[in-house]
This record gives C-alpha cells, sequence and structure tokens, in this order.
C-alpha cells in the first residue's frame, strides 16, 4: 500500500465526511479490501483510525459554523464509547453476513424516510437539555453508533445522522456536526480495542487521516451552502449505494 494511493483515498473519503457528516468508512473499507487488498477485519480497524482525524477535521469545521450541538454530542459519544468496547468484543462471533444484510435493510429504510420525507427539525436547542427521555434516547443512539462502528468499521454517522434528524428535530447540518464530533473518541476507542488484537494498522491509518484532514473541510464548506433538501436526498442516497456494498459483499463471503 503505497502512501500516494492511501492519501488519495483519505482526501476522497475526507471530502465525503465532511459534506454528509458521515465517518466515510462505508467508502474507506471496500477500498482496503477491493484494491488494497487488506484483509476484511484489518480494513474495518484500519478505518477506524483513519476516521478519527477525518471527523475531527470535519466537526472542527462544522463547530466553527456552529452546528456542534455540544450537550448531546457529549452523551452519545460517552455511550458510544461503552458501545464500542460491546462491538469489539462480538466481532469475533457474529456472522458477518447477517449482521451486513440487516445493517442493509436499516440503512434502506432509513434512505426512504429521508428521501420521501425532507421536511427537516426547526433546530435542536430545545433538545440539548437533559431531560429523561431525550437523555435516553441519546444514550441509546450512541450504543448503537459504537457497536455499530466496532462490528462494522464505519464510524456510526450513517445510522446517527438520520437519527438526529428523524427522531430529534435536528437540521441536517446540525446532525452531521454533532455526529461528528461524538465520532472522534468513538472511533478513537474502536481503533485501540481492534489494535490490542493487532488488526489495526496504524500507519496506514495516519496516512489516510491526514489525506481526510485535507478533504473534509472542503466538504464540510460545500455543505453550508447546498440546500438542506437536497443534501439530505445526496445522503439518502448514499446509503442505498452502501447498502447494495454491503449485501453484495456478504453474498460472496462464507457464513461464519
Amino acid at each position: 500500500m503505497s502512501i500516494p494511493r492511501l492519501a488519495a483515498a483519505g482526501v476522497a473519503v475526507g471530502l465525503l465526511s465532511g459534506l454528509l457528516g458521515i465517518g466515510g468508512g462505508v467508502v474507506l473499507v471496500p477500498i482496503l479490501v477491493l484494491l488494497m487488498a487488506m484483509a476484511q477485519k484489518n480494513a474495518q480497524a484500519t478505518s477506524l483510525a483513519a476516521i478519527t482525524l477525518t471527523a475531527l477535521a470535519g466537526a472542527i469545521t462544522y463547530g466553527i459554523a456552529g452546528d456542534v450541538v455540544l450537550v448531546p454530542a457529549a452523551v452519545v459519544a460517552g455511550a458510544g464509547m461503552v458501545g464500542t468496547v460491546l462491538g469489539a468484543e462480538l466481532v469475533h462471533r457474529m456472522s458477518e453476513r447477517a449482521l451486513r444484510a440487516l445493517f442493509a435493510v436499516v440503512m434502506v429504510a432509513v434512505a426512504l424516510r429521508m428521501a420521501l420525507a425532507p421536511e427537516v427539525g426547526s433546530g435542536a436547542g430545545e433538545l440539548a437539555h437533559l431531560d429523561p427521555l431525550v437523555l435516553l434516547g441519546y444514550v441509546g443512539s450512541g450504543l448503537l453508533m459504537g457497536l455499530l462502528s466496532a462490528l462494522i468499521g464505519i464510524g456510526g454517522g450513517i445510522v446517527m445522522v438520520p437519527l438526529l434528524v428523524i427522531g430529534f428535530g435536528f437540521t441536517p447540518h446540525e446532525a452531521q456536526g454533532t455526529s461528528l464530533a461524538a465520532m472522534v473518541p468513538i472511533s478513537l476507542m474502536g481503533a485501540w480495542r481492534h489494535a490490542r488484537r493487532g488488526y489495526t494498522d496504524w500507519r496506514a491509518g495516519l496516512v489516510l487521516g491526514v489525506g481526510g484532514v485535507v478533504g473534509a473541510p472542503l466538504g464540510a464548506a460545500a455543505a453550508q451552502v447546498i440546500s438542506e433538501v437536497w443534501l439530505q436526498r445526496l445522503f439518502a442516497v448514499m446509503l442505498v449505494v452502501s447498502a447494495v456494498q454491503l449485501v453484495l459483499r456478504a453474498r460472496r463471503r462464507p457464513t461464519r
């Protein structure tokens, strides 16, 4: 894996991260496996290492624009780190085919909801306090984000952003910025947990992450001038494409 190829892949993933508020793992993992011949588990672990830097760059850009809601981000991140620990322990015991197929179904359902109902909330200000039910929702969302992050090697934004928009009334920009902020500690925890088993390639992750740092601010800046309705539709398309990738890859691999 040459440094220029890794850096180019990182820039592309960073653009997606900044534009859509996702870590980019749904694109990065297939790139590492199909184009760079990395084993699946190593690709997932290394993806999390790269996502840490990419998400940090995107979160800073969104934060400067005022689109990171700090209280939800902190709660989601705390719960997500717990979910990441659980996911890292389960990754060797679950069938990858079943997990990916289920996740693909969820992504398609969320994509349809966002594409067919593009209306957005008025903002997250009224949801930033620690009302018990709202707090419980953030904790549950964080656990899911962390669990999927460790199991599939994604940052979790592909699930968190629709949850924040549909379930908590965030605008797409607020959801993307808040998701990226929570993603930083969650992805780092996942990469570290996988590194304990020798799966994380920190060198490749660093190069990919630096490339992502270059691309993420450009994507985030573009997101600030794109219509929120079209941003939701673009995210929905990304979800469907990712779901197809997951199903196709699951069918090619034997069930464990």
